[in-house]
């Protein structure tokens, strides 16, 4: 390959989840990677494929998710990626959008190779409307304490089996959840989870546990007994999908240096750490 060429891309994508049936590609579903793959192959003339840092259910949105592919002939020049990331953005839906576009480093894998997950969820309580909000928020009319939502939330920080909190496909439900933190502003309250990486459904399970406790029917004190539980927390019960936005994937600023490393790690066989995989949310 010619010096400066690149054939390999790491996109940053920001979408309204609302009318996708989820981010990974389904049969006869419209999805974030399939509307992307459908892009991509109009404007090379051939098949491409995207890997994608993780998966998010239907209804789910994202500003950060981030995404990468590799094109079938090189990309030379300083102006090629900005030029491929207008062209893709002309012909992508107004609900899908690439907000970056730039080389990917070898070896690079947006799943494997995150170390941190950023999710917000926001509710507007108090009984409140906001047509224009409808989509990304979830409204209720009840008044939350905010303060019992926060002594709840830094008992879910930690490492620890999250099993009651949602599933893995490999049965691996042990993660480590950096931040939980509610906030208010305004009419709006916020709650933000960090993690390595989360179960299926974890974050609106986290999020209907803290909805609880500001509503005053449970204790903060008894999240440890329902972590602790052998069956999932209340029944199963999640927040509902409109109010969470996959908001940022963080990587080691060291992972141009340690990539090919990685990649030679991997070819001798699975990772055998936990939070290896990332389920849909």
């Amino acid at each position: 390959m010619a010096a400066g060429a690149q054939r390999c891309a790491r996109a940053v994508l920001e979408y309204d989840g609302t009318a996708f049936a989820g981010s990974q590609v389904q049969p006869n579903a419209r999805t974030v990677q399939g509307t992307l793959e459908e892009a991509l192959n109009r404007l090379t003339g051939e098949r491409v494929r995207i890997r994608l840092a993780g998966r998010t259910d239907a209804g789910v949105h994202a500003t950060g998710q981030v995404a990468t592919f590799c094109l079938p002939r090189p990309v030379r020049g300083g102006e090629a990626w900005p030029e491929l990331q207008r062209r893709l953005n002309a012909v992508l839906p107004a609900d899908l959008v690439v907000r970056s576009l730039r080389p990917a480093p070898p070896g690079f894998d947006p799943r494997r190779d995150a170390r941190w997950r950023v999710y917000r969820y926001r509710i507007r309580s108090g009984g409140d409307r906001r047509p224009l909000d409808r989509h990304r928020t979830l409204e209720i009319d009840d008044r939350l304490d905010v303060g019992a939502m926060q002594d709840a939330a830094e008992r879910l920080v930690g490492e620890r089996d999250f099993a009651a909190l949602g599933r893995d496909d490999g049965g691996r439900t042990v993660r480590r959840v950096a931040e939980v933190r509610v906030a208010r502003r305004g009419d709006l309250v916020e709650v933000r989870v960090v993690a390595d990486a989360f179960l299926r459904r974890m974050v609106r399970s986290i999020v209907a546990v803290l909805l609880d406790a500001g509503r005053g029917r449970l204790e903060p004190g008894a999240v440890d007994d329902l972590l602790a539980a052998a069956e999932r927390a209340l029944h199963g019960r999640a927040a509902p999908a409109r109010g969470l936005t996959l908001e940022r994937v963080i990587y080691d600023s060291r992972q141009r240096k340690t990539t090919d490393a990685a990649r030679g790690a991997r070819a001798q066989g699975p990772a055998k750490a936990h939070g290896s995989g990332e389920q849909a949310e």
